[in-house]
This record gives C-alpha cells, sequence and structure tokens, in this order.
C-alpha cells in the first residue's frame, strides 16, 4: 500500500509541474522572440544609385565604350559620305550602269551602317539596365540589411529636390510624390551609400549630409 502511495504522490508531483511548465516555456519562448519592427524610414534611392560604387565604376566603363563606337560610326558615316560627294563630282552621268552601281554599293553601305548603329544601340541600352537592375538590387539588400539590424519595418522612397515654380516639370514632379511630408531623422540616405561603400572597403565620396541623424535604435517611431 506504501508502495502504491509513492507512485501516486509521485504522478500527481508530476503531472502538476507539467502544468505549470508549459507556460513558463512559452512565457520562455515569447521573450526570447526578437520584437517586431515598428520603424519607418525614407531614402532618395535615386542618390544612392548615382554615388553606387558599382554604378559609377560601371557606367564609366560603358561611356567610353559608346564614345569609341561613336568615333567608330562618325568615321564610317564620313567615308559613305565622301563616296556620295565623289560620285556626285565624277564624270559619270547619273541613270549610266556605271553611276548606279556606285550609287547602289553607297546605298547598301548606308543600310549596313543604319543596321549596325540600331543594333549597338539595343547593346548599350540592354547594358544599362543590366547596370541599373543589378545596382538596384545591391541597393535593396543593403537597405534590407539595415533596416533589420535598426528595426525599421517599412522604407519610402522620396525624391530630394527643391521645386521651381517657374518650372511646371518639377513642380508636377514635387506633387506627383507620394510621401508629402517626413521628420528628417528618419532620413537613412547618407547611411545606405555609407554602407555600400564600406562594404567594398572604399572611403564614400563627401556629400552634403542631412540635417539629422537617420533614425536608430531606441527612437520614437513615425505615428
Amino acid at each position: 500500500m506504501k508502495k502504491n502511495h509513492w507512485i501516486t504522490l509521485t504522478v500527481g508531483i508530476a503531472i502538476v509541474l507539467g502544468i505549470y511548465a508549459v507556460p513558463a516555456i512559452t512565457q520562455q519562448q515569447q521573450a526570447t522572440q526578437p520584437a517586431a519592427p515598428i520603424y519607418v524610414a525614407v531614402i532618395d534611392v535615386a542618390q544612392v544609385m548615382k554615388l553606387h560604387p558599382l554604378f559609377m565604376e560601371r557606367q564609366e566603363a560603358l561611356a567610353a565604350q559608346i564614345k569609341q563606337a561613336e568615333a567608330s560610326f562618325l568615321a564610317r558615316q564620313d567615308t559613305i559620305e565622301n563616296k556620295r560627294k565623289g560620285l556626285e563630282a565624277s564624270q559619270l552621268r547619273p541613270g549610266s550602269p556605271e553611276y548606279q552601281h556606285q550609287l547602289d554599293a553607297i546605298a547598301h553601305e548606308m543600310s549596313d551602317f543604319e543596321r549596325d548603329a540600331r543594333t549597338l544601340q539595343r547593346r548599350f541600352a540592354l547594358e544599362n539596365s543590366k547596370i541599373m537592375y543589378e545596382t538596384y538590387q545591391d541597393i535593396k539588400a543593403t537597405i534590407a540589411r539595415y533596416a533589420h539590424a535598426n528595426g525599421i519595418a517599412q522604407v519610402t522612397d522620396y525624391r530630394e529636390f527643391e521645386p521651381n515654380p517657374a518650372d511646371p516639370q518639377s513642380v508636377a514632379e514635387d506633387m506627383d510624390q507620394r510621401l508629402v511630408w517626413f521628420n528628417p531623422s528618419l532620413n537613412i540616405t547618407r547611411q545606405i551609400i555609407n554602407q555600400t561603400y564600406a562594404a567594398r572597403g572604399l572611403q564614400p565620396p563627401t556629400v552634403p549630409a542631412p540635417s539629422q541623424t537617420a533614425i536608430q535604435p531606441g527612437q520614437q517611431p513615425l505615428r
């Protein structure tokens, strides 16, 4: 009887401890879970992209290719034009077989020239699009890392520029922006620029910093 009594008592204690252990474990798990991000931030993506080291380096290389291609095409265009002028100044009679043969050859060269120019334009446009895409993906990844580290739940793009009342286009662009106003402390443009350079071991360029420091953990979110 005593043995049965101790077994019953042990089981009872285990049940009681189990009942109270579950809430305790749950509370501990809740306490260790990271707090949900509550801050918002603003960034001028155009400014970050313009100063991004990857973007500047590859745009500079692309500009050099375009300049070289333009020089080559100008020389080619001059050659075709000189042939046309030479034919007009020749003693060949317009409409004669020899004249028509040279004229057709010049027209063929011009057709090839225009085709090659369009092909090159498409290639350069595609390369420029690729540069912008890869730069933007890197910027978004940098923003994501910064946001996770600082409890930021949302980042909104905003163009920082001063509209000119005498320029209807600039006024329209300013009015088209969804974000009407924000506290300067929410601007993380400079922080993201710095991080894109730091990730590559480079010194960021000197540009005017925002009037307020960016949002940091512990600051009150925009309400």
